[in-house]
């Protein structure tokens, strides 16, 4: 009977507040803190916030802190409950409902799925038209059209006369235009 009273002195001594210094926790552990919440959170401003009320938080318990743990080991208990918290109330954010009216203020009226396929397609029949020139009208046309050059830069990049570039870049366009003639 004598080690069971012994044990339940052990209980009630540990069961009994302790007093602990919140402004010393503070010195001591804020930046720790700090850091701990933020690899929790992932933004500054919301682990400072965690910080805050964690602080706040141990105040406002500090008369219940029974001493079974270190201090600290009891703060950044606190920290981890809160930052948890945070980190549930900005994943619910994430998901907050939209009205329709705001989709279909966003939403693409020119996305037209067809109309894509068939841009991707003209692209496609485009590149193997200029594929399939010869190389010296092709590298003269894309020198203009690729290299935003004028008929001047390009003659003179390609060291052919002016009209030879006015002459293979108009070859080009006319060939487009009879592809195209033929499809529509």
């Amino acid at each position: 009977m004598n080690a069971n009273a012994n044990l339940n002195t052990v209980e009630t001594q540990a069961a009994a507040p302790v007093a602990i210094n919140i402004d010393q926790l503070y010195r001591t552990h804020r930046q720790h803190l700090l850091r701990f919440v933020q690899r929790y959170v992932r933004s500054t401003e919301d682990a400072e916030d965690v910080v805050q009320k964690t602080f706040i938080e141990a105040m406002r318990c500090a008369d219940r802190f029974s001493g079974l743990s270190k201090p600290s080991t009891w703060l950044f208990g606190i920290a981890l409950n809160l930052a948890r918290n945070q980190v549930r109330r900005n994943c619910a954010d994430l998901y907050e409902e939209v009205e329709e009216s705001f989709m279909e203020q966003i939403a693409d009226s020119h996305a037209d799925p067809a109309m894509l396929v068939e841009l991707r397609q003209i692209a496609g029949k485009v590149d193997a038209m200029l594929d399939a020139l010869p190389v010296k009208i092709r590298s003269t046309f894309e020198a203009v059209l690729e290299g935003d050059s004028t008929y001047e830069e390009a003659a003179e990049q390609l060291d052919i006369p002016v009209g030879t570039v006015r002459s293979r870049v108009s070859r080009v366009r006319a060939a487009v235009r009879a592809e195209w003639r033929g499809q529509a």
